[in-house]
């Protein structure tokens, strides 16, 4: 049962997360163009299903364990356990729909308002998965891999650009940031991988000990 529920606690999310990304990259690579905004939103739901399956089990698995020993029972009062399961299976759920939901919203506004120039109409989706398979706290870390991703593929872009333009007067074109999104996704769960295991230790205690990721992990629950 031990082991089920630390399956359950700590691999449910990456692991769904892996194959969504993996799912994606198939179709992109299948059919040569970013995959319809039906096929993300069926990721999106799917990955949500995953973690509020995961909060609700984790709860139950939670209140069955300390039911079986009498040490525990004192935890049992609503309360204590209400706020225990809220800060430690619910709260990363509710804050990552949360985050995820008012990026998207704002993204559709902003498109909206500029006549769709600066986001095809799948990158809110794009961005919404992303955040939704990188729970809180863990979505700061698909933002800075986008624009991790975003710089470096700009900059390849650039230098391939003046190469093949330097006998022609035509202006550079700018890569579209539909691109960047994928492959942020991928970046930032490797680095979720490497904090929740110890397969690179250096570049782990280099991440985790790091003021703002400790502050953010820190300060992470909501009641105490």
């Amino acid at each position: 049962m031990s082991i089920l529920n630390n399956i359950v606690y700590y691999y449910a999310n990456p692991a769904i997360s892996f194959l969504t990304l993996a799912g994606l990259v198939v179709i992109w690579a299948y059919t040569h163009k970013i995959p319809s905004i039906k096929t993300i939103l069926g990721f999106v739901y799917l990955n949500i299903f995953v973690m509020i399956f995961r909060a609700i089990y984790c709860t139950i698995a939670n209140y069955w364990i300390w039911k079986q020993m009498p040490r525990y029972q004192v935890l049992l009062q609503p309360k204590y356990f209400l706020k225990f399961s809220f800060n430690n299976y619910w709260l990363a759920t509710l804050a990552t729909l949360f985050f995820g939901f008012l990026f998207f919203k704002l993204i559709v506004f902003l498109n909206t308002k500029f006549n769709n120039r600066f986001f095809y109409d799948q990158e809110p989706y794009l961005i919404f998965l992303g955040i939704i398979i990188n729970p809180w706290p863990m979505l700061f870390f698909f933002i800075l891999s986008s624009i991790a991703c975003l710089l470096i593929l700009q900059l390849l872009n650039l230098v391939i650009q003046i190469f093949n333009l330097k006998n022609t007067k035509k202006e550079l074109a700018r890569m579209p940031m539909l691109s960047i999104w994928i492959p942020a996704m991928f970046l930032s769960l490797f680095i979720n991988f490497v904090i929740l295991t110890d397969i690179l230790p250096n570049i782990k205690m280099l991440i985790v000990n790091n003021w703002f990721i400790k502050m953010l992990f820190e300060n992470f629950f909501i009641f105490r």
